[in-house]
């Protein structure tokens, strides 16, 4: 990702590189960075997509691409999750990734929409039709975290889905001031038969994305967490396009910025359209270490 993605980032000596490319969607860390420290490490392991051929970092890899989703990616060159799960399954019996490695190893499934989005299935299909394509995505979740163990993954963790109906390019139209109730239905919906077809694996963690992203953007009057009061902005992008069908970080023909970027990104909850700042996913994995880190501890 190019800037202003990444313009938080601080190398290993705590000096800021704001232009360094972080491949995230945000000023800086994000979910998987925040998981990476609870297992003690500085950061979410390196991309498999610029990693040297049959290697593997000693913190792991990471497999994800922006774009991707269940079934629909967004670009025909980004992989589905169980592309993705293959190119594991090829490393591990090359031996590329060793068993002793796989022996205290953590999955990370992060779904956070895409297959939703570029379908256009919520809000615009008819009840049965959503329910019956959200049951189809959600198996094939679970058939991916069960192939997952079946390699020798020892615990995998597997993101619910966040209100998305409370992201930017949902609440752009009434000048952020309100979630899309169609959007997080839908999210409820996928969330309920996710729980459903986990229900019986073992050695699996949900994360409840939804809940801390809700008492934070969308909590009922005077309810809100201690952690949403930084927030001064919980609906608005700190990175927004000037052109409703623009996207952070959008250049025009002479190199002009098609975007502005606010001053200070620890007041807003939402860094683009759809993804948190920095603050924005620390406030919400705080929430979240305690179940976690109990997961992830026990034997």
């Amino acid at each position: 990702m190019a800037y202003p993605y990444g313009s938080g980032y601080i190398d290993a000596d705590g000096l800021p590189r704001p232009n360094t490319p972080s491949g995230r969607f945000s000023n800086y860390k994000i979910q998987s960075d925040f998981i990476a420290t609870m297992l003690g490490l500085e950061e979410a392991p390196p991309a498999h997509a610029r990693a040297a051929e049959k290697t593997c970092d000693p913190s792991g890899m990471t497999f994800a691409y922006g774009g991707s989703g269940v079934f629909d990616s967004t670009s025909n060159d980004v992989p589905i999750l169980a592309k993705q799960v293959e190119t594991f399954k090829k490393m591990v019996k090359d031996m590329t990734i060793t068993k002793k490695q796989l022996s205290r190893s953590v999955a990370l499934v992060a779904f956070s929409g895409n297959d939703y989005a570029s379908t256009g299935v919520i809000g615009l299909s008819n009840p049965k039709d959503i329910n019956a394509y959200i049951g189809k995505v959600t198996k094939e979740i679970a058939a991916n975290v069960e192939q997952l163990q079946k390699i020798g993954v020892k615990k995998v963790l597997v993101n619910n889905l966040h209100p998305i109906g409370c992201t930017p390019s949902q609440t752009r139209t009434n000048n952020y001031t309100a979630c899309d109730i169609f959007g997080n239905l839908g999210a409820s919906i996928h969330n309920s038969n996710l729980k459903q077809v986990m229900e019986a694996e073992k050695n699996v963690h949900i994360i409840d994305l939804y809940t801390a992203f809700t008492n934070i953007v969308d909590h009922a009057p005077g309810k809100g967490s201690e952690l949403s009061k930084q927030f001064k902005r919980k609906m608005s992008p700190c990175c927004e396009s000037l052109n409703s069908k623009g996207y952070c970080g959008e250049q025009g023909e002479s190199s002009g910025l098609l975007y502005n970027v606010c001053d200070k990104s620890n007041n807003f909850f939402y860094w683009d359209d759809m993804h948190p700042t920095h603050a924005g996913w620390e406030a919400v994995m705080k929430q979240l270490e305690r179940p976690l880190r109990e997961f992830i501890d026990q034997d």
